[in-house]
Parts: C-alpha cells; structure tokens; sequence
C-alpha cells in the first residue's frame, strides 16, 4: 500500500520536472519566433537548449521509468491489457523517440553556430538559416500536444 503510493509521488514528482522542462524549454523558443532581433533570438534558443538538457531530458526520462515502474507495482492497471495506458505509453514513446531528438539536435546545432558567432563576433548566414528553421517550434509544439493528450486520456480513461 505504501510503496504504491511512493511510486505514484515519484512519478508525479517527475511529471512536475517533465512538465517544467517542456515549459522553460518552449517558451524561450517562442519568444525567439516572435522577436525581429537576432541577438534576442540567439539568446533565446541557447536558453531553451540549456533547459532541454538540464530540465526537459531528465525529466522525460524520469517520468517513463516512474510510470512504468508504478504501472508495474500497482494492482489497478496491467500496462499492456489496458487500452487506455498502452495508448498513453505509445505516445510517451513518440514524445521521447521523434519529438525529443529532433527538437534536439536543430537546438545543439544552433547553440553550436551560436557560440561560434560569438568567439568572431560575427553573425554567419549559416546561424540565420538554423535559426529561420521552425524545426524546434514544430517537434516540441507536437510534444506538448501529446502532453495535452496523455493527460486528458490518464483523467478520463476512455476505453
């Protein structure tokens, strides 16, 4: 009895990180959609890069070994016969495998061109075209759709 409720506190623990993270990571990127001033915009994206490392990542992560290891102590749910947490778990794993990646990598790279630009104090074509590219905006607009989804599928339990 106890330890179920140990479990679904670390796992509510970890989805307060997770959520945090999806939070200081997004808004960060679109205030650098919305600003005209590329010294903001690169200031804004090596921010949400950091949080994505520091905060997002981990907190993802932690949040499926939680759950899963909930799912598995607890006596309600059977992870695979109930439809309603095999649905959620596939989208968890759209969010960690698709979404995480590639909003990832289009960030590291323009943290990469960032700080080159500011050891030569100059601002190269190549940091204008990876800032231009929504990549980021898109992947990790998707992942927060699927947070909205997992959620209202783990309140309602539809089927």
């Amino acid at each position: 009895m106890y330890e179920d409720e140990a479990f679904r506190l670390l796992h509510m623990l970890s989805l307060f990180v997770f959520l945090a993270g999806a939070g200081a990571t997004m808004l960060p990127l679109y205030r650098s959609w919305h600003s005209d001033d590329i010294g903001a915009q690169v200031h804004a994206i090596q921010e949400a890069g950091r949080n994505q490392a520091g905060v997002l990542l981990p907190g993802i992560i932690l949040t499926g070994i939680s759950g899963i290891f909930w799912a598995l102590r607890s006596d309600h749910f059977d992870p695979i016969a109930t439809g309603w947490l095999l649905t959620v778990e596939v989208l968890y794993l759209v969010a960690l495998f698709i979404c995480l990646p590639a909003m990832a990598a289009s960030l590291r790279r323009a943290r990469f061109l960032a700080l080159h630009s500011q050891k030569t104090g100059e601002i190269s074509d190549e940091l204008r075209e990876t800032i231009a590219d929504r990549g980021p905006l898109v992947f990790g607009t998707l992942m927060l759709l699927l947070i909205v989804l997992m959620t209202a599928l783990a309140v309602t339990k539809p089927y």
